[in-house]
């Protein structure tokens, strides 16, 4: 039956992404046009609001930077760890996927962007690991972030996890 074979699809799509892989990436000590995050890195991406609006974008995965494993095909962005942010108030942090030729205003128009509402969970800044719900993007793609709060110029130093797949499905 087309429905079972239906929840057995989903079923294993949820298996294969909470049994993988997960990959760190900090700013990249020498970043280019191409490379922006290092595998393992732990300098965080700093991100910085405008005024009731979304600060400039910052480069997070760089074309160059997936595939960490040759056999995957897709990637998407699983968690944020916050470590620093200069604001009490909370952030709407967005991230932009694109393909090599887009410019993160051009992808955010063609709405290929996810955004999540991140907020400092403790007095001391230290936070666990935010979930972030993305679709899968192929491999090569760039990846961007950027924040929006209250605040203007409210900063927010965030590592990102991402997952990698050989499929679009199983």
């Amino acid at each position: 039956m087309i429905g079972d074979n239906l929840i057995q699809q989903t079923a294993e799509i949820i298996d294969d992404h909470f049994h993988n892989y997960e990959n760190v990436f900090g700013v990249a000590a020498v970043p280019t046009a191409t490379h922006f995050g290092d595998l393992e890195g732990l300098n965080p991406f700093h991100l910085v609001s405008g005024a009731a609006a979304f600060g400039a974008a910052v480069g997070l995965i760089g074309t160059a930077d997936t595939p960490v494993r040759p056999e995957k095909i897709l990637f998407d962005p699983r968690r944020v760890s916050i470590t620093d942010t200069s604001s009490a108030n909370p952030y709407i942090l967005r991230i932009i996927w694109g393909t090599p030729a887009q410019t993160p205003a051009q992808a955010v128009i063609a709405k290929q962007y996810t955004d999540q509402v991140i907020q400092q969970q403790t007095a001391n800044g230290q936070n666990k690991p935010q979930d972030i719900w993305c679709v899968r993007i192929p491999t090569g793609y760039q990846l961007w972030g950027e924040v929006k709060s209250a605040t203007n110029l409210a900063s927010i130093d965030i590592l990102i996890m991402m997952h990698e797949y050989p499929s679009p499905s199983p």
